[in-house]
């Protein structure tokens, strides 16, 4: 049959293009995929940690409905594969009461772990532990 006689070029271009997301050029930059692991609430309580630490004050949560104790948080981490390896790494990070439920590791972690948590492979997401009220009826 014919021999396809696209120009070297054409060639070296595809290379690249489909090269290029393996190498993470033009993708988000490491620590933005890091960050986007951490729901919102975990990013703002652990930059009040950082400020506070910086400054001998002592640390505030930024939204009343995540309580701070010991300088720990609540969270909920959803695993990307084996929720038992998610399991072990928190508690290598420091976790507390570590309790799993499906693909779901609870627990409080103390708020320093934040980064190194977002870090871990075995992370897909987290969030902090919301506590809320009932009012009677």
């Amino acid at each position: 049959m014919g021999v396809c006689r696209r120009p070297l070029r054409f060639w070296r271009v595809l290379l690249v293009l489909s090269l290029t997301p393996l190498m993470g050029v033009g993708a988000a930059p490491a620590h933005d995929r890091v960050g986007a692991k951490l729901a919102p609430e975990l990013r703002a309580l652990y930059e009040a940690y950082r400020v506070a630490r910086e400054s001998g004050r002592p640390v505030m949560s930024p939204d009343p409905a995540i309580p701070i104790v010991e300088d720990r948080v609540l969270i909920d981490a959803v695993a990307s594969g084996d929720v038992g390896d998610l399991r072990r790494s928190l508690v290598d990070l420091g976790m507390r009461e570590a309790v799993t439920a499906g693909r779901i590791v609870s627990g409080q972690l103390p708020i320093a772990a934040i980064p190194a948590m977002a870090a871990l492979a075995e992370l897909r997401f987290a969030r902090a532990a919301i506590s809320t009220t009932r009012r009677p009826r």
